[in-house]
């Protein structure tokens, strides 16, 4: 991973398996981007593709002439994964009995330390299609978002290289030996209520092979739900859901654990859910809000033993706890301070200038590097 991030061998909008590149930021970046394009009065198309049992149908004679060939993997090194990826057996148990070994020809582990990696290598050169296309992506692992916008007058020219593209997608994998699952593949429009209303009903479905994926007014993209109008309503919604049905587990057990053990319950299964991805949140009315913040309330007063009466704001200080809104600032800034640090995505670079305020003075030092 070093030798590819150093020398560029990997699609800057690959967020799996990498150095300061998480799920949020896959996220961060295509949502960014569907905001811009609705703040220009746009539509957008997003696509979230599926693969069918990706990493058991990797091929391995063609991931190591991938390796050899795009990766400059030689000698000693390339030695090294031949001996790894060639004469592996694999054993089926049930119960007490088994099967005897069975070559394997083809797959890696996705739980191992190479199978993650060696995927990103095997599906590297298939990023040229989206700009052949003239589309956006972002990719986390098997997980493919591929995303146009357009005024509503130009839908059609967008459904259009979106259809062309997931076509030539398809061929690509099927030359890896990977197929791409339309049971489980999703569609959906994103923009203003007004745009969205003039698209016609003949443009509220994909083709994708021989089968039609319907546009959806929902989407699951890496754990977060997208509505077509970006309220993140429906997000909240799941996510308060699930807390508190932990929170109510977690009551009856409450007299049975220490304080400590309970913090490390409700931060494990509670706020950190409410706290991921929590920087698509920003902006959002303080009304869209109120459900987070009253689950943090409830997980304080369930680990200090308070009643739903009593003042919330004395219980967050003693647990050193910042209102929602203020978590949303904080992650904000976290991932702004990275980012001019170094320590974020390449592809976030290019969306923030730093630029001094044009009411500060100009001092010598502006122009060095901050360590």
């Amino acid at each position: 991973m070093d030798h590819a991030d150093k020398n560029g061998l990997l699609p800057t909008r690959q967020s799996a398996y990498r150095k300061f590149h998480f799920t949020e930021s896959a996220v961060l970046v295509v949502h960014n981007d569907t905001v811009s394009a609705i703040d220009q009065g746009h539509v957008v198309a997003l696509v979230l593709l599926d693969l069918s049992s990706t990493f058991d149908t990797v091929d391995d004679p063609t991931l190591l002439s991938l390796l050899r060939d795009r990766f400059a993997v030689s000698d000693h090194a390339l030695s090294w994964f031949y001996s790894y990826l060639t004469n592996r057996t694999q054993t089926f148990t049930t119960s007490s009995s088994h099967t005897v070994p069975l070559l394997l020809s083809c797959g890696v582990l996705q739980r191992s330390g190479f199978g993650p990696t060696s995927f990103l290598t095997y599906t590297e050169d298939t990023t040229n299609i989206f700009s052949i296309h003239s589309l956006l992506y972002h990719l986390y692992a098997d997980d493919t978002q591929t995303y146009g916008h357009c005024l509503t007058s130009d839908i059609l020219a967008v459904v259009s290289r979106l259809t062309f593209c997931i076509s030539d997608l398809s061929k690509a994998y099927s030359s890896l030996r990977l197929q791409l699952n339309p049971s489980k593949t999703e569609f959906i429009w994103f923009g203003a209520r007004c745009n969205l209303s003039k698209i016609s009903p003949a443009h509220l479905s994909l083709s994708l092979d021989s089968s039609t994926v319907p546009c959806s007014t929902v989407v699951r993209n890496l754990g977060v739900l997208q509505d077509s109008e970006l309220t993140m309503k429906q997000h909240i919604s799941k996510v308060t859901s699930i807390c508190y049905y932990h929170l109510r587990r977690l009551r009856q057990i409450r007299n049975y654990v220490s304080r400590e053990i309970m913090i490390q319950l409700v931060m494990s299964l509670v706020i950190s859910r409410v706290d991921y991805c929590n920087s698509l949140l920003v902006g959002l009315p303080a009304s869209t809000l109120v459900p987070l913040q009253r689950v943090q309330n409830a997980a304080a007063r369930l680990i200090l033993g308070l009643s739903r009466r009593c003042h919330i704001t004395p219980a967050l200080k003693q647990l050193h706890w910042l209102p929602i809104k203020s978590l949303i600032t904080v992650k904000v800034a976290t991932l702004m301070c990275n980012i001019f640090h170094q320590r974020s995505p390449p592809c976030f670079k290019d969306l923030v200038a730093f630029n001094p305020s044009p009411h500060q003075h100009q001092l010598r030092s502006s122009t060095t590097t901050v360590h």
